[in-house]
């Protein structure tokens, strides 16, 4: 009787369904205690259980992607909250306490976004993990049939080996020997499966393996977005911290800080940067494109403009080199012209899809530290066959019509995209940021030739994204 009760007793307590038990007699006493009970063991079981409320964190280890998606939802939700806090305090009279307001909602939101990433990051991981789980289990499986295979074909070979003379002059009986023909034939059939079989695992390994690199690539760019949101964050944070040092809660001294933040950053913000065809971008929308493949691919703007204003730049200046040839511009070259005869066919293709005409399409003018040929085209100076193969991903990224090398936003892209391999190639050699964008650099220019240009356009190319980030911090910190 007493351990039916503790058995009971148990039952009752634990996360087990309540609700069966209220069928039973019992005097009202008790009833208003399993009553009690049962509400008590909602609110125990109540975290549990698919209604649960989840917080924006990243949670323990081993979580459900159900849960995940929980969490990653109520992090959108309350950046879209912070983003409100952020618009409502914009539209108040400035002051030193509506600012410090903004700031704060915008290290808040900043926050949240990064803790949305390494959510997104976990289901990636997650993902990865499957994946090689399921390449892994593929493997044996092919490692197995093979094996069988090899010993159907020992077998195979030995049914083979035994000529229908050598029966008649021996002392086998021949409905033996054909029956080992018979056997012949099923092991004949049952190879010819197991290699359509092998075939079969082998295309769904290929499968599962490219998407083990897209989800790897996927993983690898949200991991180099988190750290520029984190360091846009720590920009946030130092600028409150002045702020509120300098001022010492002061509205007036405010004041004073504000007209100079201001002032320093209009003049960055205006500051000329001319791009093809004589076209001209302030930095402040220079900038602008430039976070658009940043929040993709983890390329810091920094970086991306110190890539374009030094790769077609003339003293410090986009579009220096820009537009002063075309592809069929006559030249004393084994072409007979600016551009190479295995670079045309892909500048005529792009052309074709773009909808241009190719006989009025500016491209560079051959650079003669550089090599005969001409051809770069646009702000990002691609040259032709390397476009077509960056191509497909840019217009994927921005999910728009085929990428045109002289749009600004795709040319940014595509060079982001580019840099974002070649940073990840070179994050196995260096250590230091500075030295990552040495080297991809150094790769964007000259490609497999890079390290005789480390220390020149590889440095300078890192050199000038520290001056940018200066500015970028400023305008930042607004």
């Amino acid at each position: 009787m007493l351990q039916q009760k503790q058995k009971q007793s148990k039952k009752l307590f634990g996360c087990a369904s309540l609700t069966r038990y209220t069928t039973l007699r019992m005097p009202r006493f008790f009833f208003q205690t399993f009553v009690t009970l049962a509400v008590v063991g909602f609110f125990i079981c109540a975290p549990y259980g698919v209604h649960a409320e989840v917080s924006c964190d990243v949670g323990g280890e081993n979580e459900t992607p159900t849960l995940l998606e929980a969490r990653l939802a109520k992090c959108q939700e309350e950046i879209k909250h912070q983003s409100t806090l952020v618009d409502q305090k914009s539209k108040q009279a400035t002051s030193l306490k509506r600012d410090l307001a903004i700031l704060k909602s915008k290290i808040d939101k900043s926050k949240l976004e990064i803790k949305a990433r390494e959510l997104n990051i976990k289901k990636l991981d997650g993902g990865i993990v499957e994946k090689q789980k399921e390449i892994s289990t593929l493997a044996q499986k092919i490692a197995r049939m093979q094996a069988a295979t090899a010993k159907l074909l020992r077998e195979a070979h030995e049914l083979e080996g035994a000529s229908f003379y050598q029966v008649l002059l021996s002392d086998t009986d021949l409905s033996a020997f054909f029956a080992d023909l018979d056997s012949f034939e099923a092991i004949n059939g049952a190879m010819k499966t197991l290699f359509g079989e092998i075939k079969v695992a082998k295309a769904e390994t290929q499968e599962h393996k490219v998407q083990l690199e897209t989800k790897k690539g996927k993983e690898a760019a949200l991991k180099a977005v988190q750290l520029v949101e984190k360091k846009k964050t720590e920009v946030l944070q130092t600028e409150k911290d002045r702020v509120l040092k300098v001022t010492k809660g002061e509205e007036a001294a405010y004041k004073r800080v504000l007209a100079e933040k201001q002032k320093v950053a209009a003049e960055i913000r205006n500051r000329l940067i001319r791009l093809t065809g004589g076209g001209q971008l302030k930095f402040g929308d220079a900038l602008a494109l430039a976070r658009i493949p940043e929040g993709k691919t983890g390329v810091r703007a920094a970086f991306l403009l110190a890539i374009l204003t030094q790769e077609t730049g003339v003293n410090g200046v986009i579009g220096g080199n820009l537009g002063r040839c075309f592809y069929n511009t006559p030249r004393s070259t084994p072409s007979g012209t600016i551009m190479s005869s295995s670079q045309t066919p892909a500048f005529l293709s792009i052309m074709k899809q773009i909808s241009r005409d190719p006989n009025t399409t500016p491209v560079s003018c051959p650079i003669a530290k550089d090599g005969t040929y001409g051809g770069a085209m646009g702000p990002a100076q691609f040259m032709p066959t390397t476009w077509l193969s960056y191509m497909e991903r840019v217009t994927a990224m921005l999910g728009g019509g085929a990428a045109s090398p002289f749009d600004n936003l795709s040319a940014f892209t595509a060079s982001a995209i580019y840099l974002s391999d070649g940073l990840g190639d070179c994050a196995a050699v260096y250590a230091s940021q500075y030295d990552k964008e040495r080297c991809a650099a150094a790769k964007y220019y000259a490609g497999g030739n890079w390290r005789k240009h480390m220390g020149g356009y590889g440095k300078s190319v890192a050199t000038r994204a520290i001056s940018f980030q200066k500015d970028i911090d400023i305008l930042d910190a607004q």
